[in-house]
């Protein structure tokens, strides 16, 4: 499958090389939904998944988004600079370091970032990421060696049936309220 990178030239291989898999991106709502995967490529422009991200999520949602990133506060200032600042002031985006992620942080970035001090965020912890990587890493040894092909179709299963089973979850649970209620 790879023959012709065995001939060509070693500058072709080493360009080619920079675009390798190196793991992938999700957007998560609170419910643990997906909203968004990608396929991350080592390029060294690593910003351009959240940003796109971000911007999908005002597309989408609109005004009054609060999200969490891990580095929430260099990304902010990231956006800031972007082609996305204007946006971002006149939809009231909003982030949060999730609460694990703060405890790290200075004491000044977190009574700014963390969610604790966020109005809106309640007692969302805001790292749901966290478990959904810590669900999907059984993929892992999986995925590992397959072909492209192959490595999307069991992330698209694996996500498919996960969606499914939290949708599941939430109907019982609607249900179970509606009727105590």
């Amino acid at each position: 499958m790879d023959h012709w990178r065995n001939a060509a030239p070693e500058s072709w291989k080493k360009m080619f090389a920079i675009f390798k898999q190196s793991s992938i991106f999700v957007t998560i709502c609170r419910h643990i939904f997906l909203l968004m995967i990608c396929d991350m490529v080592r390029s060294g422009k690593l910003m351009k998944y959240p940003i796109a991200s971000v911007k999908k999520l005002m597309d989408v949602f609109g005004s009054n988004i609060l999200f969490g990133y891990d580095i929430k506060c260099a990304f902010k200032k990231i956006l800031l600079c972007s082609l996305l600042a204007d946006d971002m002031k006149r939809l009231n985006l909003q982030g949060i370091v999730p609460t694990f992620h703060g405890h790290v942080h200075n004491h000044l970035c977190q009574l700014e970032h963390h969610s604790k001090h966020k109005v809106g965020a309640g007692k969302e912890d805001f790292e749901t990421c966290e478990r959904v990587f810590s669900e999907s890493n059984a993929l892992a040894c999986e995925i590992r060696n397959t072909t492209n092909f192959h490595r999307h179709q069991a992330l698209d299963e694996h996500f498919s049936f996960a969606d499914m089973d939290r949708y599941a979850a939430l109907c019982k649970s609607l249900f179970v309220s509606s009727t105590l209620g």
